[in-house]
């Protein structure tokens, strides 16, 4: 799949989030090609196992978290820097409130997902897609790479392996 759908990035967004279920077959087909393949790994694994590996790749481990799933980490080497503020205030615009900061890799996401949706309905849509979409392709490369090296389950690997089926 060259290019991804607002539901198959929205989709994306969702996965990685904390895991609070385990995902269906029908969201893994909803990325193409590259969802389909992680299909046979998530029947070798339960919830909790995904659940372990998620806190352990994006929210705490020791030393440090191996992959945290902020762009301003990568951008500014911080959390809740500008670029968080700038698309926090993006988010505002478009009425969405979130629990996650507003750079946070399923925030991020599911925010182009709505917006790709969205972009036939106004001009200005269209050029606050293509910030988002300039912020992700600013960061995502180097915590694709963070996970490829970290992930012990594969899951997270291969889905991060998706991520790079946006076109940016």
């Amino acid at each position: 799949m060259d290019t991804m759908d607002s539901q198959a990035i929205c989709t994306l967004g969702r996965l990685f989030a904390y895991p609070r279920e385990k995902p269906g077959k029908e969201d893994l087909a909803r990325l193409g090609g590259c969802g389909k393949r992680l299909i046979p790994m998530l029947e070798q694994t339960d919830l909790l196992g995904l659940q372990e590996e998620y806190v352990r790749l994006f929210i705490n481990s020791l030393p440090e978290t191996p992959c945290p799933p902020y762009g301003s980490f990568y951008l500014e080497g911080t959390l809740m820097g500008r670029t968080t503020l700038k698309l926090k205030n993006l988010h505002l615009e478009y009425g969405l409130e979130s629990d996650e900061l507003a750079d946070h890799v399923a925030a991020e996401l599911e925010f182009l997902g709505l917006l790709t949706r969205l972009r036939e309905e106004a001009e200005q849509v269209e050029e606050d897609q293509a910030e988002v979409r300039d912020h992700l392709k600013r960061w995502l490369p180097a915590f694709i790479k963070r996970v490829e090296e970290h992930d012990s389950t594969g899951f997270y690997r291969s889905l991060s392996r998706c991520l790079q089926q946006i076109e940016f």
